[in-house]
């Protein structure tokens, strides 16, 4: 359930009143899809890597890092919303593969996908890379076909905390110029000063004050952009109630949040189970197809439909 949004000055104040009505004209509609006419393209879609390009973005102590982009279905002659993913796995494991199924349903809503390398030789090296590899989807842009102003950054634990430090840290490389539009986040890291179930990553820094330049909840602020999170009750990782505290922050400073929370659901619910891709109506719907539903109906209007 969501836990609410707030409308206040600075700098997001359309975007984030725009944003708040038109989810509302969405929660009294029952008489269409949230995707609109793309929900049954979007079911069907298959994940495939035989269409992604490779590019090359950065390359630390002779290993080369890439963006894999993935098209929209369709062709298209202007550029479009694009979905920036960045993988799981404690910064030290996990494959740019993960988050190939939910680009493809992305594709089907015309959107383009970018699924980020980076080194998994913990959070310094990886938001380092994280925030180049933003830095070069928008130098890419008109190679690749991205809508800059229509950017969405999505991450899932670990790749949750890559997706915020491209919005809300402030590290060496970072350039205002390239937030990303919204956010998309499944069970993420959002605090790196403590270990479960205060935060997650604290023994990577070297002290306190290393770990909170590193920590997104502690730098949240008026230019936030608007985030949705998932995030399972059950999660033995990175507690749900980091998710909440950080929805939190982001509407006391007068931005847009949502949290949904999975009753009973442990880390990493999200990933695919099995083969078979349900609609939200079936009753044998996968917390995948769920979280997946959820990810194409905020994308939709953060950035899809965004004005």
């Amino acid at each position: 359930m969501p836990v609410g949004s707030s409308v206040a000055g600075g700098v997001g104040r359309d975007i984030v009143a725009d944003l708040s009505a038109r989810t509302a004209d969405l929660s009294h509609s029952s008489s269409r899809s949230p995707m609109g006419d793309a929900s049954a393209l979007m079911w069907a879609a298959r994940a495939s890597s035989d269409t992604v390009r490779e590019i090359p973005y950065r390359t630390v102590d002779g290993r080369t890092m890439l963006l894999h982009v993935s098209p929209s279905r369709e062709p298209v002659s202007s550029p479009v919303p694009t979905a920036v993913f960045y993988h799981g796995g404690g910064w030290v494991r996990g494959t740019w593969r993960q988050f190939l199924p939910q680009a493809s349903c992305l594709n089907e809503l015309g959107m383009l996908a970018v699924l980020v390398e980076y080194r998994m030789e913990g959070p310094v090296a990886a938001a380092a890379d994280a925030v180049a590899a933003m830095r070069a989807v928008v130098e890419n842009a008109r190679d690749i076909g991205c809508d800059v102003e229509r950017i969405v950054a999505i991450g899932g634990s670990a790749g949750g905390h890559l997706a915020l430090a491209t919005a809300v840290l402030d590290l060496p490389d970072t350039d205002p110029n390239h937030r990303p539009a919204a956010l998309v986040l499944l069970n993420p890291v959002t605090n790196t000063c403590g270990e479960f179930p205060a935060g997650f990553g604290r023994r990577h820094f070297d002290n306190d004050d290393h770990a909170r330049r590193y920590s997104p909840v502690h730098h949240v602020g008026s230019r936030t952009p608007p985030v949705l999170v998932m995030h399972g009750t059950a999660d033995t990782a990175v507690h749900h109630e980091n998710s909440v505290d950080f929805a939190r922050a982001v509407m006391s400073h007068g931005g847009y949040a949502e949290v949904i929370l999975y009753p009973g659901q442990r880390h990493g619910f999200f990933n695919p189970r099995d083969g078979a891709r349900r609609r939200p109506d079936d009753e044998n719907v996968s917390y995948f197809d769920r979280t997946t539903w959820e990810m194409a109906r905020f994308s939709r209007l953060a950035v899809i439909d965004k004005p």
